[in-house]
């Protein structure tokens, strides 16, 4: 058996796990990881045009969507125990698990220049994000009932995620109210919480997937730069600002500790990548 192989698996399965880990992370976006790990634009193809490009990239996405699918269903208990026990320090490792992510995009959404017209989107798409995560936490208080219409919204919303790097699902869905329920559910394999959230996903993808990838085509740079606009405004809504100070050191400890493992995950995907080459 070819060595390089092995690599691009191991590779694409703990690209997959990360990203099913991340999809489920309050915070932390899908669409994001995919973006960051060089799976965002084979996935959009094969979305856009399944016919043409299945067979350019299917053998590399079956190993990428069993890791997504163990990361993601395996997690799903596991973080919400998580956050129901070590809510502030939980949030705290997300918030540095995103931090973790932006140099690279920072570095990918520079490789089509940096106009001006991209900073003043990524700073607008910053505004914008900003402004509508606080009317939904503070001002209209909205909550979504766990029932099949509310894992159709789900579904949805967590569709929009992986189209639109950046947009964190998990943390609109905490906001609602809607996100233990549907994260115990999805552990237990539930099919009354999945299919409606498969059924919502595949409609969402079906149909906005070919519009995110001319806007990518066309914009570039504007794009990506209003993707890093979303990840600071995710980022910054998701700090525990009202209990931070109440365990300041482990709050930090936990913020560079997932600093560190996006970046050493990183690392270890970048080395095992050029091995594989």
């Amino acid at each position: 058996m070819n060595k390089k192989n092995i690599f691009l698996w191991i590779v694409w399965i703990l690209e997959g796990i990360i990203v099913g880990v991340g999809a489920i992370l309050p915070g932390v976006s899908g669409g994001t990881l995919c973006y960051a790990f060089g799976m965002y634009n084979p996935i959009l193809e094969v979305l856009s045009s399944p016919f043409k490009n299945i067979k350019k990239y299917w053998f590399m996405l079956v190993f990428f969507v069993i890791g997504a699918g163990i990361g993601f269903v395996l997690f799903a208990g596991v973080t919400n125990w998580l956050l129901n026990t070590f809510e502030s320090a939980v949030l705290c490792a997300f918030v540095g698990l995103i931090i973790g992510t932006v140099p690279d995009l920072w570095k990918e959404a520079g490789e089509h220049g940096r106009s001006k017209g991209a900073i003043a989107a990524m700073i607008i798409s910053f505004l914008a994000i900003s402004a509508v995560f606080y009317i939904f936490k503070n001002v209209w208080h909205l909550t979504i009932a766990p029932t099949f219409i509310g894992y159709l919204i789900c579904g949805i919303v967590w569709g929009l995620s992986f189209i639109v790097p950046g947009f964190s699902s998990s943390t609109l869905l905490l906001f609602f109210g809607i996100y233990e329920p549907m994260s115990e559910g999805i552990s237990k394999l539930d099919l009354s919480v999945l299919i409606p959230i498969g059924i919502a996903m595949i409609i969402c993808f079906l149909l906005l997937s070919k519009v995110m990838k001319m806007i990518f085509e066309k914009f570039h740079s504007v794009a990506s730069h209003c993707i890093l606009g979303f990840v600071i405004a995710t980022t910054i809504m998701v700090i525990p600002f009202e209990n931070f100070l109440d365990s300041w050191a482990v709050n930090s400890v936990c913020i560079i500790g997932g600093i560190a493992a996006a970046l050493g995950f990183t690392a270890l995907c970048n080395f095992l990548k050029k091995k594989a080459e």
